[in-house]
């Protein structure tokens, strides 16, 4: 009995505290709501496309105001077009059920061929084979030796190149279609690298061909230009911004990848990622947090990085978005904002986004899986399977079909036993959610007392945190959040105290009742004799009790109509019955 009322106790317990803190979480969110509604009232003319956008995302307010600001509903500002702020206009009106076509015509009218890239042509087989290339009115022949080397000449266009392997393509000839056709079965790709770096880079697609069948190869690769030259960042966000709106934008992403560790500053991880779901860039995302993102020589405060990094790992089951999270909810200002309209739009519309109403005009807008479809990469999806007029959080979009997870295996991971922790990032997997990317599985070790408490041992502690009394190994410091004076939750453990109040009033309500007994007696005045059964008083020395005679009782009959009565439930079972009945809807 005491072992089960332990259980029950503890279970009740455990259910009291993660109320609390989801209490307190929802509380929170809830105010970072109503002060961004507050700071944006009666003011969204006054705000810049960047906070009307980023509120139009959180909340769906500021509209109307954001469509106005644009020209003739193509690009913003209509002062003078900028490819960041069109692009998150398309995704703050896309949200909200806004038709964004003339927009996003737009933006596939800013494409130009990059410069920064050297495209090569691969053709390799199994065995040697003469292979035939035209292109334009030019057919030459080459042939791909035992050893994968190429001879021959190829035209004007097509040049030998690393040590003979590939044929370099031409810059002026990058919007030439290649038609190759081979003696034995055969394979073609294009490769790239930037100009200056020995780092290459395969194309996602590979066309094979029987012996005398034949392929296309053309170069497909561009950037969105600002004033005549390509706009890093602007591509990043356009690329997203065409991706959530169901088109095609895998003919961007050589650029974005080849020109990504030139411009870390802007996390191109995030946008790859969300864009591709490849594992290498969850890696990367991850390897650039501390608690939250800041990135180095970022142009954004560290809240508009960590919205970014959480917007891409959005859905995802990690531990490192519960981290941020924690993060930002412990720094959040006392009147419920972070920083700016923007970096409060931006970081509620990423961590924590909510379904809107859809505005005049806009056409209706339903959650993808509640209507059993998927939400997944734009890479994972094909067009044809791209769903229009549902939602998908995050950079996902909404898909007829489901994606296949690749295994561990298969991304290049490996699995850790229970017990262990990955040195590298740890990624989903469709065989386990313990896969281990980039690194080694190894035997955690032992905690410090500072971890214990669930604090972080530093060399020197962040800006919003302080040193604390517990130990960590030699040269570094206990470091925990700073503690915020608040006063706004002591009802929850009022409650608390109570509910277990009643628990165990219900549990020991024999014992309770007993001991009320006997306390009640000893406050009564005057001598209380013990009676004896049957009711008669206390015998005189010398004198036998009388005993008392069976009288047999015949059962009463009910009178006609009526039933027997029962016993009536008394005030303790009804509370009794009320309080399992609160219990058992707060477990559900």
């Amino acid at each position: 009995m005491k072992r089960r009322v332990a259980v029950a106790f503890a279970v009740l317990l455990i259910l009291l505290v993660s109320f609390s803190v989801f209490a307190q979480e929802d509380e929170k969110v809830e105010k970072a709501y109503s002060c961004l509604e507050d700071r944006v009232k009666d003011k969204c003319d006054d705000l810049s496309v960047e906070e009307q956008a980023f509120t139009v995302l959180a909340t769906g307010k500021c509209s109307s105001e954001l469509k106005d600001k644009g020209k003739d509903n193509e690009c913003w500002p209509d002062s003078g077009c900028r490819l960041r702020d069109t692009s998150l206009a398309i995704l703050a009106l896309d949200r909200v059920g806004k038709d964004t076509g003339d927009a996003e015509d737009y933006l596939f009218n800013q494409k130009k061929i990059p410069d920064d890239l050297i495209w090569y042509l691969e053709i390799d087989a199994d065995e040697e084979t003469v292979c035939d290339i035209s292109y334009g009115s030019t057919e030459k022949s080459v042939t791909i030796r035992e050893d994968k080397r190429i001879s021959g000449n190829a035209g004007t266009c097509l040049s030998l190149a690393q040590d003979n392997y590939w044929l370099k393509i031409d810059d002026d000839c990058y919007e030439v279609n290649f038609t190759i056709s081979c003696d034995q079965d055969f394979k073609t790709t294009l490769l790239y690298s930037k100009k200056n770096s020995p780092t290459i880079y395969v194309s996602s697609r590979t066309n094979f061909a029987s012996a005398e069948g034949t392929t296309k190869e053309r170069v497909n690769a561009f950037c969105f230009e600002q004033g005549n030259s390509c706009d890093y960042e602007g591509s990043l966000w356009a690329a997203l911004a065409l991706a959530k709106t169901n088109n095609d934008v895998s003919e961007f992403l050589p650029y974005l990848i080849a020109m990504a560790d030139e411009n870390e500053k802007y996390l191109p991880s995030a946008f790859l990622y969300m864009i591709t779901d490849y594992d290498e860039y969850f890696t990367q995302i991850i390897d650039q947090q501390n608690d939250y993102w800041k990135i180095p020589n970022s142009p954004y405060t560290n809240f508009y990085d960590t919205a970014l990094a959480l917007l891409a790992l959005y859905g995802l089951d990690a531990t490192q978005v519960d981290t941020a999270k924690d993060y930002l909810l412990e720094v959040q200002g006392e009147d419920g904002c972070w920083n700016t309209v923007r970096d409060t739009g931006f970081i509620l519309y990423a961590a924590w986004p909510k379904s809107i109403p859809i505005v005049n005009g806009g056409g209706g807008m339903d959650d993808c899986e509640a209507y059993n479809y998927f939400c997944t990469s734009p890479l994972d999806c094909p067009q044809a399977e791209l769903l229009d007029n549902y939602v998908c959080y995050g950079g996902k979009v909404c898909c007829r079909t489901e994606p296949s997870e690749r295994t561990c295996y298969e991304k290049g991971g490996i699995e850790c036993e229970e017990g262990q922790e990955c040195s590298g990032s740890w990624i989903p997997a469709s065989d386990t959610n313990r896969c281990c990317l980039g690194a080694s599985c190894q035997d955690k070790p032992e905690e410090t007392e500072c971890e214990k408490a669930n604090y972080n041992c530093r060399y020197s502690c962040l800006d919003d945190e302080e040193e604390k009394v517990y130990d960590c190994d030699s040269g570094e410091v206990c470091c925990g959040p700073k503690v915020k004076e608040t006063g706004s939750y002591w009802w929850i453990w009022i409650l608390v105290v109570l509910i277990v109040l009643v628990v165990l009033g219900i549990v020991f309500k024999a014992k309770l009742r007993a001991w009320l007994f006997k306390m009640k007696n000893r406050f009564k005045k005057g001598p209380s004799p013990a009676a004896k059964p049957g009711g008669f008083p206390p015998a005189p020395p010398g004198m036998a009790t009388p005993r008392t005679r069976t009288r047999m009782m015949l059962p009463r009959r009910p009178a006609p109509g009526r039933q027997p009565s029962r016993r009536p439930a008394t005030k303790t079972d009804k509370e009794l019955e009320d309080t399992l009945k609160k219990l058992k809807e707060m477990g559900k």
